[in-house]
């Protein structure tokens, strides 16, 4: 959905090879597909593509507590977890209703109901853990189910990405400008599904992950200060055998009463940023390490 971007040749070899890529994925059985995209993450690993990055990470939120093999064996698996996530990702097409249900199992779903009974909609925040793109299946399961993407420079690749997700019969509203769509999703009382863990500048909010103070996107506790919306944390935890549980955990409590929209707006960040630090503690080998979450330091820090 990227929009008024030209269209270049380099655009064009890019989604003829994201295309070639995915077909070639599809004729993969699923456990094939699964292996050789976490091979192609050893091999990643292997050659230090950000390996440094990832290694500087995990020392500073785990260096005290674990050995260095066991950072660079949580390392490499986080790059096979996003090996297999991408190759799961290309083999959407091939996920009907029976694979679904057969490979993808729900837990919490109770408290997306919950939620939903309040008629006010719910912003379901997740981060770039497990597979996440399978938050996409819920609405397979009759939940109504809007999808905050951001956009990829290349309008090709990112049509296709967002036609993968759409399969499943999610609305795709894409990041830029979305403030409009995400409130009529509210209204209509659907599911926003946003990720909210990667570094956000100085525009973000900084609240503790993992012990560190990370800048954080706080665009929906400002939506769940500014709507009412309950904020349901959730995440997609892979499972042994190609199987995924998507987990969801009870709505955040309330900002306190009073309390000013900043005020407000930080509350749900460092709830549904905590969430996500308990998942990610729990299977570290699942989160994607690679991005410089890090990256911006705060202003007393600098």
């Amino acid at each position: 959905m990227a929009r008024n971007r030209p269209i270049t040749l380099s655009h064009r070899l890019e989604y003829a090879a994201a295309r070639t890529l995915q077909i070639l994925i599809c004729a993969l059985p699923a456990s094939a597909a699964r292996e050789i995209g976490a091979g192609l993450g050893s091999l990643a690993y292997a050659v230090g593509i950000r390996r440094e990055v990832v290694l500087d990470h995990l020392s500073r939120v785990f260096g005290e507590e674990r050995s260095k093999a066991e950072l660079a064996r949580i390392a490499r698996e986080s790059y096979r977890n996003f090996g297999r996530t991408t190759f799961e990702f290309g083999r959407f097409p091939r996920l009907d209703a029976r694979a679904i249900e057969e490979t993808v199992s729900l837990e919490g779903g109770e408290h997306l109901d919950r939620a939903l009974a309040e008629g006010k909609g719910a912003i379901l925040v997740a981060g770039h853990f497990g597979n996440w793109e399978l938050a996409a299946t819920l609405a397979t399961r009759g939940y109504p189910l809007t999808f905050l993407v951001g956009e990829q420079h290349n309008t090709l690749v990112d049509g296709l990405m967002n036609r993968l997700r759409a399969r499943f019969g999610v609305e795709i509203v894409p990041l830029t400008g979305s403030l409009m769509g995400v409130l009529r999703a509210l209204r209509r009382n659907r599911i926003v599904a946003m990720l909210s863990d990667q570094d956000a500048g100085r525009s973000g909010i900084f609240v503790d992950f993992l012990g560190l103070p990370a800048s954080t996107p706080y665009g929906p506790g400002r939506i769940a200060a500014r709507t009412g919306a309950p904020v349901v944390p959730g995440n997609a935890v892979r499972r042994p055998g190609g199987r995924h549980s998507l987990v969801f955990r009870p709505p955040v409590p309330p900002a306190p009463e009073g309390a000013s929209p900043e005020e407000a707006a930080r509350h749900y960040t460092q709830a549904y940023t905590t969430a996500l630090e308990d998942f990610v503690r729990r299977h570290p080998e699942q989160y994607f390490w690679m991005h410089r979450r890090w990256k911006t330091r705060p202003p007393e820090a600098v």
